[in-house]
């Protein structure tokens, strides 16, 4: 019976998928888009996809495929997706921010800033920097590695999530509630690279401490204010809810609305528009519509890479050739967003299932990263 409903889902989703575009590259090789995306949103049972393009300071072709909901509209660009760890590109900017303010030194121990010392008890005599956290290099595992840190990845319903810094020393002071040895690896900071959402929510915690205000809401007085991204929030009650992207798990159960612990790494959520006001800003050496929000010598620091082999930069990663990229996935939610700083180029991807077609190498991020360089 399961596999019954699934199918007719998603001969639902064939029959009902529209696209929008606003410019197609006249490139007779493009003639088949529409028909291989549907096809590999069939393969990959993906329910809604907005793709676009960014030329200098605006958005010159987009696309938008399936439903918002199953039973409900045709995506648009209004509508607003979860973007998983595209979140931690906002992130990276506030810390910038606060870095140009001399609120914070990237360099500074972390313990300066925050009112609890975190120290890998592996290392207790090395500092971890802010910049450390930048780059993913404290020592703090993802935190899956062996097994689960307990709770880590709970479900809260809407914004209920616990305060940062009510759940961060449970989980990263030896002692704490829910704290387990495996959080922590046997590296000293600042020389291995591993990908940490524990280590970027403490990012989060830091604006926080430095800025005297909630994460949520400094980045709506700082960013989204400043850039016009009106319809962009980590909370779920700043939205239009009617607007919100349904969220479906694999077997097209719909995901009510959550937060998880690590929000500031993970629970943005945005449109396709407003988010190209952030790429526009970052290409245009921190302005978007004559808005500066970070100076231009900053974007370059941020861009800066810190690990060759893997291209990691501050948060950011710069991939194939002169493109910097982040990607986000989860329950729900699969989000690949890049640009070329040189050619003013940039590109969105926002789906609302997890899936690795719209990642960097596979085939609907293939498909529009042509269409993108096709305006270089």
């Amino acid at each position: 019976m399961k596999k019954i409903i699934l199918l007719l889902i998603v001969l639902l989703l064939m029959l009902f998928s529209n696209t929008c575009s606003v410019i197609d590259p006249d490139v007779e090789e493009f003639a088949d888009f529409d028909s291989e995306i549907l096809k590999e949103m069939s393969d990959y049972q993906i329910p809604s996809l907005s793709v676009c393009v960014i030329k200098n300071d605006e958005i010159v072709w987009q696309k938008y495929y399936g439903n918002s909901a199953v039973s409900n509209s045709l995506p648009d660009s209004g509508s607003i997706y979860a973007v998983a760890s595209v979140s931690k590109t906002v992130l990276v900017t506030a810390v910038m921010q606060l870095f140009e303010q001399g609120l914070i030194d990237l360099d500074a121990d972390i313990n300066d800033y925050l009112p609890i010392s975190i120290r890998n008890p592996n290392h207790p005599g090395s500092r971890i920097t802010i910049r450390i956290l930048l780059t993913h290099t404290s020592g703090l595992a993802w935190p899956v590695d062996d097994y689960e840190v307990p709770g880590f990845y709970d479900y809260y319903p809407l914004d209920s999530a616990p305060p940062l810094n009510e759940w961060i020393p449970k989980y990263v002071l030896p002692g704490g509630s829910n704290y387990v040895n495996a959080v922590w690896k046997n590296t000293v900071p600042g020389e291995r690279e591993l990908y940490s959402n524990v280590g970027t929510a403490i990012l989060g915690y830091i604006v926080e401490e430095a800025s005297g205000t909630d994460f949520n809401s400094y980045c709506r007085q700082n960013i989204f204010g400043p850039l016009g991204m009106d319809n962009t929030s980590y909370a779920y009650a700043d939205l239009n809810m009617d607007k919100v992207v349904t969220k479906y798990w694999e077997n097209y159960s719909i995901i009510e609305p959550y937060r998880q612990l690590h929000f500031p790494a993970q629970s943005l959520k945005t449109t396709m528009e407003d988010y190209s006001h952030l790429l526009i800003a970052y290409m245009n050496g921190g302005i978007y519509n004559g808005t500066r929000i970070l100076e231009e010598n900053t974007i370059n620091q941020i861009l800066k890479i810190h690990n060759p082999a893997s291209g990691l930069c501050l948060i950011w990663n710069k991939r194939l050739g002169d493109w910097y990229e982040h990607q986000g996935g989860e329950p729900g939610a699969a989000a690949q967003v890049e640009f070329h700083p040189g050619e003013k180029v940039g590109m969105i991807i926002f789906s609302n299932k997890r899936n690795s077609s719209v990642y960097l190498g596979n085939k609907i991020h293939a498909m529009v990263r042509r269409v993108a360089s096709s305006y270089l």
